[in-house]
């Protein structure tokens, strides 16, 4: 019964997407009508996009069933669905947890982004900082520097007339 689940879940994925491609319509490729000699290699050209699309959109879905292993997953669902069969009530917590318990891991992992976030400004800030101190240390030794080099100018220019 599973490996008919199985093969019916993913045949019906599969059937989905190949009725969509084979509903896109003619009509909607009419304003490329003019590029082709003949209608008979426009109705070709349609069903080469059809049958491309249709290629492409099936790998996809093949190669996601088997990489996410979601004959496993169905298969869960199932068993989920059975045990459910003779229940009732709606569970909107089917893990029984409470919401404070059933949320705490989101809330963890937000909490551990705006730390990581608060750090990495923390960190930018600091270096801002240090950076606007090291302009001011260094507008300030610069300042005295011209002020010294003023006062031997100065010296300079009047050292020869004291004499």
């Amino acid at each position: 019964m599973a490996e008919a689940n199985k093969t019916t879940a993913r045949q019906q994925f599969l059937d989905s997407y190949t009725a969509l491609v084979n509903g896109i319509s003619t009509a909607r490729f009419d304003e490329f009508k003019d590029f082709f000699a003949n209608e008979n290699d426009f109705d070709v050209a349609v069903q080469e996009f059809r049958d491309g699309l249709q290629q492409e959109l099936l790998a996809k879905v093949n190669r996601l069933w088997n990489e996410c292993d979601i004959d496993t997953n169905v298969e869960i669902l199932e068993s989920l669905k059975s045990k459910a069969v003779g229940s009732s009530n709606k569970m909107w917590r089917p893990t029984g947890k409470s919401v404070s318990e059933q949320v705490r891991p989101l809330v963890v992992n937000k909490l551990k982004t705006s730390l990581k976030f608060y750090q990495l400004q923390l960190g930018f800030q600091k270096e801002r900082t240090e950076i606007t101190n090291e302009q001011k240390t260094f507008d300030s030794i610069r300042a005295h520097h011209k002020e010294l080099e003023q006062k031997v100018n100065v010296d300079l220019l009047n050292g020869p007339n004291r004499k």
